[in-house]
């Protein structure tokens, strides 16, 4: 992210760059966080949480996504749904922001374009390596240098193949908030290949609806 910075003569000194150090240490302090067990029915703020998808299910109808494991009402909050909660709200300010001087989007495909290209360049400063889709509403968005895993290593084991997932929850998020405020809702995972950081994302169109005015 950057930012316009001016000198005491009010002449600009160009940008600020935030180091993206930065973001990969908050990123491990939100697994953290989130990776302890919160009171029953209460999320890490104190707000009641919905344990079936995060807690924009019961506002905004933005579907399940990222494969959120169900549990009754009283189930404790789990790492991943916090994290991709924190991601569909990161996700759809973003996607308002890099889609308000864009006129609005012939169609599904048109949109999910727009994501892996102009989208995933502004967030992770590459585009998309390939994109598939079986024309009913599924994509698959290939990665083979998702930079949010280039530090990332193999841990033998359960414990390790959920700390991956776990960091993936908030990308996913990030994809679903995206793609509502652009109009689509859909239901978002992750598939992590043997050869970190390569990752694919499989999108599945679960209703269109109209854009956000910011998109439009």
């Amino acid at each position: 992210m950057a930012a316009q910075q001016q000198d005491d003569g009010g002449a600009p000194r160009g940008p600020a760059l935030m180091a993206e150090t930065c973001f990969d240490l908050l990123l491990i302090e939100m697994l953290q966080f989130y990776g302890s067990e919160q009171p029953q029915g209460r999320g890490a703020m104190g707000e009641n949480t919905s344990t079936s998808s995060g807690a924009e299910n019961g506002t905004n109808g933005a579907g399940s996504g990222a494969g959120v494991g169900g549990g009754g009402p009283a189930a404790a909050v789990k790492t991943g749904e916090g994290l991709e909660s924190m991601g569909f709200q990161v996700g759809c300010q973003l996607g308002e922001r890099y889609s308000k001087h864009r006129a609005r989007f012939d169609d599904t495909l048109d949109t999910v374009k727009f994501l892996c290209k102009e989208f995933w360049t502004e967030v992770f400063r590459k585009q998309i390596d390939n994109l598939k889709t079986n024309h009913r509403g599924v994509f698959v968005l290939y990665d083979s240098k998702f930079r949010w895993l280039r530090l990332a290593s193999v841990e033998k084991g359960q414990k390790g193949q959920k700390s991956t997932a776990d960091l993936l929850r908030f990308p996913c998020g990030l994809i679903r908030g995206a793609l509502f405020t652009l109009g689509i809702k859909a239901a978002v995972s992750a598939d992590v290949a043997s050869a970190l950081p390569a990752c694919s994302f499989t999108v599945k169109i679960t209703q269109q609806q109209q854009p956000t005015a910011a998109a439009k």
